[in-house]
């Protein structure tokens, strides 16, 4: 019964959200892209301050996890903006 309900609710959820998928997507990466970066950050924290308990991270990996944070924020807002014409040249009148 459980899983039927759970069957029930995720198509339900899924016909609403129809059409925006693509805009979830890019959110989900543009996130993951805020938390890469403030894992490279806390790297670098942990390289200025030692003996604060932060994790041990060399300069070269915190830096790449800025610029992967960087990069997947970026693949982000362009995944939006590609949902939106692909959702303006649906809505555009002949």
């Amino acid at each position: 019964m459980k899983n039927w309900f759970v069957t029930k609710i995720l198509q339900w959820l899924g016909r609403k959200l129809d059409g925006k998928k693509t805009y979830a997507g890019g959110v989900g990466k543009a996130l993951v892209g805020f938390g890469t970066i403030i894992t490279g950050i806390v790297g670098m924290l942990g390289i200025m301050f030692p003996d604060q308990g932060l994790p041990e991270m060399d300069i070269d990996n915190a830096l790449a996890l800025i610029g992967a944070g960087v990069y997947a924020i970026s693949s982000g807002v362009s995944s939006i903006g590609v949902g939106h014409k692909i959702e303006k040249a649906g809505n555009a009148q002949i």
